[in-house]
C-alpha cells in the first residue's frame, strides 16, 4: 500500500548544531513571550507581582530543556536508536516527545502549586496547552525561518538516501540531493547525478513509474515533468515557457528537458519561486 511506502520515506533528523539549538531556544522564549502577551488558557499573572511573570517566562525555558534532552542529547547517547530514520518512526517519536514534554511541564507546574494530587484530567489539560501553544509558536518561528531560507525549507528529505527497488534488478541507494534528473530508456532508467561538482550517470533496470512511486512525494524535490522524465527542480531553470513549447534547462549544463503541457503550470510555478543560480 502507498501509505506504508510513504511512512518508509527517509526523514531527516535535526542535527545537534548551534544553529538548531538556537532555533529551539528561540521557540521556547517565543512561547514564553506568547503566554505573557496573549494569556492563553487563562495563564496569566493575577497578582501583578514580578516573580509570577518570571515563573511564567520560565515555562519556555523548561520546554527548551526538555525538548533538547529528547531531541539532541538522548539520540547522542543512544545513536543506534535513530539509524534508518523514516517518516513513520518520526511520527511515533514526536508523539512520544510531546507526551514527555507535557509530563515535564505538568510536574513543574505541580511543583509550583505545591504538589497537588495527580489527576489525569489536569495532565490532559497541560498536554492540550503544550500542543496549542507549541504549534502556534512553532509555525510563527518556521515562518520566519522559511522567509530567510526559501530555497532550503522545502527540501526536508532531499539529503537522505533512498533505497530504490526493482523486480528486475538489485536494489540501489541514491541521494536525491545529488540526482539532477532521471530519463526513461526502454526497460532502463538513466539517473543523472552530480556529486561534488562531478557528473555521472547510473543505469538502473526499472520503469520510470516504479521509481516515481518510490521517490516522488511531498517531502522530496523530484517531480515528473514529462512522460519520460523526472527532474530535481533544484537543478533547473526555465528555458522556455511558451504555451506549446515549455522546457527547462540544467543551471550549469546544456541539458534541456521538455515539459509536457499537463505538468507545465506546476513546474513553472515551482521554478519561479526559486532563485536561479
Amino acid at each position: 500500500m502507498k501509505i506504508f511506502k510513504f511512512l518508509q520515506t527517509p526523514f531527516p533528523r535535526p542535527k545537534n548544531t548551534r544553529k538548531n539549538i538556537l532555533w529551539l531556544l528561540f521557540i521556547g522564549i517565543g512561547a514564553s513571550i506568547f503566554i505573557l502577551v496573549f494569556k492563553p488558557f487563562d495563564i496569566e499573572n493575577q497578582t501583578g507581582e514580578l516573580y509570577v511573570d518570571l515563573i511564567i517566562f520560565s515555562l519556555g525555558i523548561v520546554f527548551f530543556i526538555s525538548v533538547y534532552l529528547m531531541e539532541f542529547l538522548l539520540p547522542r547517547l543512544l545513536p543506534n536508536m535513530i539509524k534508518k530514520w523514516t517518516l513513520g518512526k518520526a511520527i511515533l517519536w514526536y508523539a512520544w516527545v510531546i507526551l514527555f514534554v507535557s509530563a515535564v511541564m505538568f510536574i513543574y507546574k505541580s511543583y509550583l502549586d505545591g504538589f497537588r494530587d495527580f489527576t489525569w484530567t489536569e495532565y490532559v489539560f497541560i498536554l492540550g496547552r503544550i500542543l496549542g501553544i507549541g504549534i502556534t509558536v512553532s509555525f510563527f518561528v518556521l515562518g520566519i525561518f522559511n522567509y530567510f531560507n526559501r530555497k532550503d525549507f522545502s527540501l526536508l528529505s532531499s539529503k537522505e538516501d533512498f533505497l530504490v527497488t526493482s523486480p528486475s534488478a538489485k536494489s540501489i541507494r541514491i541521494n536525491l540531493n545529488e540526482v539532477m534528473y532521471i530519463v526513461s530508456d526502454d526497460n532502463y532508467v538513466d539517473i543523472h547525478i552530480e556529486k561534488k561538482g562531478k557528473r555521472s550517470k547510473l543505469v538502473f533496470r526499472s520503469s520510470l513509474k516504479n521509481l516515481e512511486e518510490q521517490i516522488v512525494n511531498p517531502l522530496t524535490p523530484i517531480y515528473r515533468c514529462h512522460r519520460r522524465h523526472l527532474i530535481n527542480i533544484e537543478y533547473f531553470k526555465i528555458k522556455s515557457d511558451l504555451s506549446r513549447n515549455t522546457s527547462v534547462q540544467l543551471k550549469n549544463y546544456d541539458d534541456v528537458i521538455p515539459v509536457s503541457k499537463q505538468y507545465a503550470e506546476r513546474i513553472i510555478n515551482l521554478l519561479q519561486v526559486r532563485p536561479k543560480n
